[in-house]
């Protein structure tokens, strides 16, 4: 037996291994879901607190080959097939299936959620509130083209908490049925990704047809339908449709992410590094958004976003929008915000939730 063939059969035996304790794993956490059927709680079937202290855990222990990312990855998946086998979690996101917001919830919250398209940002707003979906997915800021408004505006008046948040990559791939780029002879896609690869296309494929799509997953459905054609779509795309993946990454401008935040009815528990995000509106008066930033650096409190938004319906009047480092029960922000409240005319924390280590 040669020494390849060695290797690899050790790999088998731990590959056994690793899936008789999987299977244990399953089985004690069907006992827990009987456990807390019996003490009648089995509406806190998901505790995202106990799958963030576990992934602390295993991430501080970790000594490789692996990165922490990809620790993240694979346990996240085995978060969510474990609670599939008690009932799987349902997740709002915009949609259609295989865009961005599609793939920033299946990064999150692993493949075997049941995932709840949504025609709108509003639409994943009122499902959750509902109970339609235990979470929602909503997308508040891109690198590159700054913040969502309308994420901001739903928070006005709904009375969902931010729990958490992720960040995801925005890679843009050519797929085909083809997997030959010559054969192509037209490609689809939305109208945003085709100007954000504008380059790479007169490059690599000058004088093909370029046909606009309400969106990148009709796009990857149209260039399915169609042999000699190419869709512009996300990494997903491919996987959900069974296209081949022709040109990785083909966006122009490399270093481009979006913000997602993780709404629920339910407020997160304080974690290692936590951010909070509120809403406020104070009164049209010189110095008073002065006063009132002075009042988190007076206190040391790390300001990591301020945003500001006409109120609606209310002309020349303006909501600000701001992320900070730290948690409502942190004695210093609580008395920062106790002091803000009186200030505002109005005030409104969103919630604190961990803060999203930059990948």
């Amino acid at each position: 037996m040669s020494q390849l063939d060695d290797l690899r059969q050790q790999i088998d035996k731990i590959d056994d291994q690793l899936l008789k304790l999987i299977s244990r794993r399953g089985q004690l956490a069907q006992k827990i879901g009987d456990e807390k059927s019996r003490q009648g709680k089995e509406n806190h079937y998901h505790v995202p607190h106990r799958e963030r202290a576990i992934l602390d855990r295993l991430k501080d222990q970790n000594k490789g080959p692996f990165p922490a990312p990809a620790i993240e990855s694979i346990f996240r998946e085995l978060f969510s097939a474990t609670l599939a086998l008690e009932k799987p979690l349902k997740i709002a996101f915009l949609g259609p299936e295989t865009t961005f917001s599609h793939q920033a919830a299946v990064r999150h919250f692993g493949h075997s959620c049941t995932f709840n398209p949504c025609g709108n940002i509003e639409t994943i707003f009122s499902e959750v509130e509902l109970g339609n979906s235990d979470y929602g997915v909503v997308p508040v800021e891109n690198s590159i083209e700054g913040v969502i408004n309308l994420t901001l505006d739903c928070f006005v008046d709904s009375p969902l908490h931010i729990c958490n948040e992720t960040r995801l990559p925005i890679g843009l791939f050519l797929l085909s049925p083809l997997a030959d780029r010559k054969k192509i002879q037209k490609i689809y896609s939305h109208p945003q990704p085709f100007a954000q690869c504008r380059n790479w296309l007169n490059r690599n494929l000058p004088g093909v047809e370029q046909i606009p799509a309400s969106s990148t997953a009709e796009a990857a459905q149209l260039s399915k339908q169609n042999k000699n054609s190419a869709a512009i779509a996300g990494e997903l795309a491919a996987e959900v449709y069974g296209l081949k993946i022709v040109a990785k990454n083909i966006q122009d401008r490399a270093e481009n992410h979006t913000r997602f935040l993780i709404i629920s009815k339910d407020k997160a528990k304080r974690a290692k590094k936590n951010k909070t995000s509120i809403m406020f509106s104070i009164a049209d008066e010189p110095g008073s958004l002065i006063k009132t930033l002075q009042l988190f650096a007076r206190n040391k409190i790390n300001l990591s976003k301020i945003q500001s938004r006409p109120l609606r319906n209310r002309p020349w009047e303006y909501l600000f929008y701001v992320d900070f480092m730290g948690h409502v029960e942190d004695k210093t922000v609580e008395r920062v915000l106790k002091t803000l409240s009186k200030q505002a005319l109005f005030l409104r924390v969103l919630g604190s939730y961990p803060e999203k280590e930059q990948a």
